[in-house]
């Protein structure tokens, strides 16, 4: 019996490994249960067994990448603009040094329809993985900085957010899909410094 619980766990982890080359080379819409059952030599009700559909396959993808590495690890935390900075170059650092963590990156950027039914239905299934959304928790501290006179700045938290991660994972995008000889921990790093000195409190 547990000879066969572990076989079963092990089959899960290779529908995951499969489904995510899958995804990444099709695309997350293209991609069937039937494709990624025929990789791995299995049944289409096989792999239904192990997940009831794509978005909870998608889930815990998700999740797996987020126990390799938290995205914005400790950004509940920050005391500093400068903290959040930090927050985004050790992201930056860990995805640019392991080779899992970048390709689910390199496929969630521009393999994935984001549309909002997926977003929802995500969201809620990565509720119950207890799995929390990093940006959420990045607003949440850029407005608590705002609120006690650590930054200032006209623009909202909500911009402030979309500049950060546009810096971030505009750096990812064209160093890694369009191919741009650029140090990526470097760039990210130069880009968000330059957000923080324009927000820092004077």
């Amino acid at each position: 019996m547990r000879r066969t619980k572990e076989e079963a766990m092990e089959t899960r982890r290779a529908i995951l490994s499969v489904a995510l080359d899958c995804f990444s080379k099709r695309g997350y819409a293209l991609t069937t249960f039937s494709d990624i059952a025929k990789r791995i030599h299995l049944t289409k009700g096989a792999v239904f067994w192990h997940f009831k559909s794509k978005e909870d396959l998608l889930a815990e993808l998700i999740e797996r990448e987020h126990s390799i590495y938290e995205p914005l690890k400790g950004v509940e935390t920050a005391q500093t603009p400068e903290d959040i900075r930090d927050a985004f170059v050790a992201w930056a650092e860990a995805v640019a040094s392991h080779r899992e963590l970048k390709r689910f990156t390199v496929f969630m950027m521009s393999r994935v329809e984001w549309g909002e039914a997926l977003k929802q239905s995500l969201a809620k299934k990565l509720e119950g993985l207890l799995v929390t959304d990093p940006f959420e928790r990045l607003r949440e501290r850029l407005r608590w900085m705002k609120d006690n006179g650590i930054i200032e700045t006209p623009l909202s938290v909500e911009q402030v957010t979309t500049l950060m991660t546009g810096a971030f994972f505009g750096t990812l995008r064209e160093a890694w899909l369009y191919k741009m000889p650029i140090d990526v921990v470097a760039t990210v790093t130069a880009g968000l410094d330059f957000i923080v000195q324009g927000i820092r409190s004077k």
